[in-house]
């Protein structure tokens, strides 16, 4: 069993996919262990992939893709522009407050990433940003995207956690810490903008300018809204929730802005189906391994054994935060929350931490892995837009990193920082 762990990596190493490595060092422990006939494993791999709430995944991915395709974006920019564009560094608040407003439609940092960078670093490097700095700001900010609710990653957390907790409660814890972190980006781009004399500061509000620019995207701005009240009201699950917006996503895109063409919807629905495809097989391989772990009682194992070097629930919870945030630099977020989840939730119980307070401090934690060097997957979708090298945005992007984990640590050491909401509502 300890074999698994440096087999897993070592496959990586060589360059097998993560979903593939996860299937092979499953069957070879089946095969070497004896425990259990080679015949279930089609079993286990579909029943990890075989879920109605998951089914919300592809459609969140699909409103992303209409999205960024049908001239939501630009209106969301337009009016984030006219809102805050004005204060000493604008274009860069607008490019993080645009992904704020853009991250209650996606669910998908990379999503954010692109869409916001493929309009905001432009504009920025014309005003006179510098590069590296347009492309950090542009990534860090993306990492809102699986935090702000709708989110996918709070929709894969539910579900390899074992479906105890509840997708509702989880929205909503997103939502305090997700504004906080984007207030905290602003603040810190405030400081910068007078230490390196950004532009902006002199052209101040036009109320006519604004009403206009909320005009204009207000059937964009009123979908997150629309998702998360049908949600928590029952009108729908959170899957319904998925298809009814893509649906809206695609009207609003083909027939009332008329920027969606019949070829970008088959794009649209090409890219969906293979991200799509991607996270599934990673879910069902999961399984696998999740499956083999529960078997042996790993978790259980584990837990009693730190239970004597971990003393609290805020010692265990910092240990979490610390272990994803080093896994970050050599995993993707997602690979590392299927991995790794199903060890820790249980393990949880030992320390008597509540589960929907631990899945947002993972779902968090894991979205720092968009940032930093050498997956850095959002880095590397900025740096071809701006035109700068891995070296620059990396240097520029480490007080941003610093934000997120100190907003982290803060939902970590005060719960209620995020929890009160849902304790409020539900």
């Amino acid at each position: 069993m300890i074999a698994l762990f440096p087999t897993f990596f070592a496959l990586l190493t060589i360059g097998v996919p993560i979903a593939f490595s996860l299937g092979l060092i499953g069957v070879a422990y089946i095969v070497i262990s004896g425990q259990a006939d080679l015949t279930v494993v089609p079993t286990i791999i579909f029943g990890g992939m075989d879920s109605f709430p998951l089914l919300a995944i592809p459609f969140f991915i699909l409103v992303g893709e209409f999205a960024v395709r049908g001239d939501l974006m630009p209106r969301i920019v337009d009016f984030a522009r006219s809102l805050i564009g004005p204060f000493k560094g604008g274009l860069a608040h607008v490019t993080v407050g645009s992904s704020m407003l853009f991250s209650g439609v996606t669910g998908v940092g990379i999503a954010d990433c692109a869409a916001v960078g493929s309009t905001m670093i432009p504009s920025m490097i014309r005003e006179g940003y510098p590069r590296g700095f347009a492309a950090a700001v542009t990534a860090a900010s993306s990492v809102m995207g699986a935090i702000i609710p709708p989110s996918v990653g709070m929709l894969i957390i539910a579900h390899i956690a074992g479906g105890n907790l509840s997708v509702s409660r989880l929205f909503l814890a997103g939502i305090t810490p997700g504004i906080l972190i984007g207030l905290g980006m602003m603040a810190l781009i405030a400081i910068l903008a007078r230490r390196r004399g950004f532009p902006g500061g002199k052209q101040g509000w036009d109320i006519r300018e604004i009403g206009g620019s909320l005009k204009r995207a207000s059937l964009a701005i009123v979908l997150p809204v629309f998702i998360i009240g049908g949600i928590l009201s029952g009108w729908f699950t959170p899957t319904e929730a998925g298809a009814i917006a893509s649906c809206y996503a695609l009207v609003l895109g083909a027939f009332i802005y008329r920027t969606l063409t019949p070829r970008e919807i088959y794009e649209s629905l090409l890219a969906a189906g293979k991200l799509s495809a991607i996270v599934f097989l990673l879910f069902g391989t999961a399984k696998l391994v999740s499956w083999i772990l529960v078997l042996d009682m790993v978790p259980q194992k584990l837990g009693i054994a730190l239970q004597g070097v971990i003393g609290s629930a805020d010692m265990f919870m910092t240990v979490v935060v610390i272990l994803f945030f080093l896994l970050g630099f050599v995993m993707e977020g997602v690979a590392a929350m299927i991995m790794l989840v199903p060890i820790i939730f249980p393990m949880s119980k030992v320390f008597a931490v509540d589960g929907h307070h631990l899945a947002l401090v993972i779902v968090m934690a894991v979205q720092i892995a968009l940032i930093t060097p050498p997956m850095a997957i959002a880095l590397f979708i900025v740096t071809p837009m701006a035109n700068c090298t891995i070296k620059e945005v990396s240097v520029e992007v480490i007080p941003f990193i610093g934000v997120v984990l100190a907003v982290v640590f803060l939902v970590v050491y005060f719960p209620q920082s995020a929890m009160w909401l849902p304790n409020l509502l539900m």
